[in-house]
């Protein structure tokens, strides 16, 4: 049996999961798990606000455009955990990579991250009291700084 986690051990670092994904021409790159922060961000790029000027109403869609791009750009990194990209390169690369080997990468990102297919449908469902700040969590910011995915 395991022992208690305490306060302490809880807010150390975790070291985070990387692995090796290749390619079929032999060149291979790094897909890495992301932190709780890392993967807010990640979500919250992937919901549209829609906010209506007449009656104040704002709604919430999916924009699960350049989702495998926007993942990539969050998990692909070099050995030492470090990301390869910035949020803005997502455009970009899902533009000049061929649809295969960004699924190769995106397999393995969802593995490593537990993202499922109900995870990407569940997203506004689950989001909309989150992103209008009506969430109750008492979080405090994790002091990494992670710039948001825009769309």
């Amino acid at each position: 049996m395991g022992n208690f986690l305490g306060r302490e051990e809880l807010l150390k670092k975790e070291v985070l999961e990387i692995v090796k994904v290749e390619f079929d021409n032999g060149d291979f790159i790094f897909v890495r798990q992301m932190t709780g922060h890392e993967r807010d961000v990640f979500e919250r790029s992937l919901v549209k606000t829609i906010k209506d000027s007449k009656t104040q109403v704002t709604t919430y869609e999916q924009a699960t455009e350049d989702f495998r791009a926007k993942l990539a750009v969050c998990t692909v990194c070099k050995e030492d955990g470090n990301l390869v990209f910035i949020p803005q390169d997502y455009n970009r690369l899902s533009s000049s990579m061929s649809a295969k080997r960004l699924e190769t990468i995106i397999n393995k990102a969802q593995e490593i991250n537990k993202i499922s297919e109900e995870d990407k449908e569940g997203l506004v469902k689950n989001s909309g009291s989150d992103l209008d700040g009506s969430s109750s969590s008492g979080s405090v910011e994790n002091s990494d700084s992670v710039t948001p995915i825009t769309s």
